[in-house]
């Protein structure tokens, strides 16, 4: 029986969940990494939105990030167990995507790399959203509430992604720095993180030429402040 495809960049971004997934199951699959450029463009055309993440799967083919993980859920019993549960993982997807799209949009605005930038938007708007998010979060282990689902893949990519650029906004909040650690500390993610195979690039960084994380990349994979 083959094993499933994930194709993906060499960053982090989309396809971080999905291998977070992966590797807290110990199911193996296929990482493949493209590079931007030449390899990127010839492979383009086979992507049906002309973007990635693809799973390859048995006889399907999928696209976009979170339909997979949400097959990948479905296929593995992480999609919840009570209407409770899935309302849950449905809200705190969404409050991921919220705390991402910040990011994102500061990553992208031009001058976001000065220091006096870096500090307005994470004194401002960043640190707002972090404390609706571990607000939301509240005692729960995990973003379910007691088991790990889909969910908490994506979760932890977004709130990884805002502690390697922002450690001290993420370490001011010991609910959410917490559940790094207590996500770290599972044995899938553990060997993952040890392994040198997590990248250690987000997207906005040397790779599209904007900045560097302010975290060492064995803090981002341990869930440990820097």
């Amino acid at each position: 029986m083959s094993i499933p495809i994930l194709t993906y960049f060499g960053f982090r971004g989309l396809g971080e969940p999905i291998r977070l997934l992966f590797e807290d199951l110990g199911e193996p699959f296929e990482d493949r990494r493209v590079g931007f450029g030449a390899e990127w463009e010839a492979l383009k055309p086979q992507m049906q939105f002309r973007q990635m993440p693809r799973l390859e799967t048995g006889e399907l083919t999928i696209f976009q990030s979170q339909a997979i993980l949400r097959h990948l859920a479905r296929r593995h019993g992480l999609a919840g167990e009570s209407e409770a549960e899935r309302l849950r993982c449905d809200v705190g997807v969404e409050a991921a995507r919220d705390l991402q799209q910040r990011l994102w949009d500061h990553f992208w605005s031009p001058g976001s790399d000065a220091p006096e930038a870096m500090q307005a938007f994470e004194a401002d708007t960043l640190a707002q959203q972090l404390e609706l998010t571990d607000a939301w979060l509240g005692d729960a282990p995990f973003v379910g509430g007691q088991r790990v689902s889909f969910a908490d893949f994506y979760f932890l990519t977004v709130v990884d992604e805002a502690a390697a650029f922002f450690p001290a906004a993420v370490q001011r909040l010991p609910r959410l720095a917490d559940y790094r650690r207590r996500m770290y500390a599972r044995p899938g993610l553990a060997a993952y993180a040890a392994s040198g195979r997590q990248p250690t690039t987000f997207g906005f960084d040397p790779i599209r030429g904007i900045r560097s994380p302010l975290q060492s990349p064995a803090a981002q994979g341990s869930g440990d402040g820097a």
